[in-house]
């Protein structure tokens, strides 16, 4: 399992007033299937023997991080290198673990440390600056492949929390402060945007265990999770990010721990597991999650799965599911994902094919090369 999965602690949709938009499962009106299957093309192999520990793939070209190296390794879609670059973590040029990274379309690459740091890159993946804004971030733990970096215009948006000495672990974080920052890559001048909606348990004054933020943009919409609520809020950057609308995923099964009786509680992992959005994408025609259902406390309990030596048994309790939500709240079936299929890349488009890692560590098998599964939403 990904270090970055262990610290991961969720919980999920508990008891909230929706004022939302109704989302739809019927495709009658639509003329087309909203039925889909997710289907391996074909597979590539980089020749680099390494974790994958965040990652982007964009316009037929990726790139993917390794935490042990503190390394940038970018590919192309047959699995060539095209540059390597490893980074001093001290001194001048340094670049402190870029977990989270982001191509612009015009093929320009900004990442972003778990620490907080922020850098765009050369194309030849060398440091071309550092992003400094006017005060520091308070994130001190992980990202990964976490998408919590993105693009608007000129300006880059980011989950950076610390304005006016904002703690992000402080249980009424959510509710008190704006999430994101609007960015001058140019200049690291910012501005604080995006409200959590009371359509959100965590704009409440009670106590639940803390989320991770995820969000995307397409055209002037962005669209925001929290990792432990089956919601997608939308905002419109174009009106400095006002509040549009809440769309329910509706899964299934998604387990949730509910409202704690103090702060600074942490049931999931420790009693149960709760439900988990462990990546989001945002295209032009869809949202889509991809999440994990978590795994109810009397399994839990039973199976002694809160010991980290049987972490990795979580596969055997719980599906890894994705599911596409339409702009109008339209849902798709859950689309079960094997676990072979380890964490994904980036979903440019639903018509598209894109790139997963294999989880070599379920397979079993133990390469001198990385493989990425390629992949393609199909329509029933």
């Amino acid at each position: 399992m990904n270090k970055f999965d262990l610290v991961k602690t969720s919980l999920i949709i508990g008891v909230v007033a929706l004022a939302c938009s109704e989302p739809r499962h019927d495709s009658q009106n639509q003329g087309v299937s909203n039925e889909w299957e997710l289907v391996i093309l074909d597979s590539i192999q980089v020749d680099y023997l390494g974790s994958v520990d965040g990652g982007d793939f964009r316009n037929g070209k990726g790139v993917f991080f390794n935490f042990q190296e503190n390394k940038l390794i970018e590919f192309d879609s047959s699995g060539d290198i095209s540059y390597v670059s490893s980074y001093p973590k001290d001194g001048p040029g340094k670049v402190q673990y870029p977990t989270q990274l982001r191509y612009r379309e015009d093929g320009r690459l900004f990442a972003a440390s778990f620490m907080g740091w922020l850098y765009e890159l050369n194309e030849d993946l060398s440091l071309k600056r550092q992003i400094k804004l006017s005060f520091l971030s308070e994130a001190k733990d992980g990202g990964g492949l976490l998408r919590n970096l993105d693009h608007w215009k000129d300006s880059l948006i980011s989950f950076y929390p610390g304005r006016d000495g904002a703690n992000p672990y402080d249980p009424h974080f959510f509710r008190d402060h704006f999430l994101l920052e609007k960015i001058d890559p140019r200049t690291g001048g910012s501005k604080p945007i995006i409200k959590i909606p009371n359509t959100s348990r965590y704009s409440s004054d009670k106590y639940f265990e803390r989320p991770w933020v995820q969000f995307g943009v397409s055209g002037d919409i962005l669209h925001l999770t929290l990792s432990n609520e089956s919601m997608i809020h939308t905002f419109d950057l174009s009106k400095g990010g006002d509040y549009l609308n809440t769309i329910d995923f509706q899964p299934t099964n998604f387990e949730d721990n509910g409202e704690h009786s103090e702060k600074y509680q942490y049931i999931s992992y420790n009693r149960m597991l709760d439900g988990d959005i462990q990546q989001f994408f945002v295209t032009k025609e869809a949202a889509i999650v991809y999440y994990t259902e978590g795994i109810e406390e009397e399994v839990f309990i039973q199976h002694e799965l809160n010991d980290p030596a049987n972490f990795p048994k979580f596969k055997d309790f719980q599906n890894q599911i994705l599911k596409i939500i339409s702009p109008k709240g339209l849902l798709s079936n859950e689309i079960n994902v094997p676990y072979r299929i380890g964490r994904i890349m980036n979903i440019e488009s639903v018509d598209k094919p894109f790139y997963a890692v294999r989880d070599d560590d379920f397979i079993g098998e133990e390469r001198d090369y990385v493989t990425f599964y390629k992949l393609q939403l199909i329509r029933k």
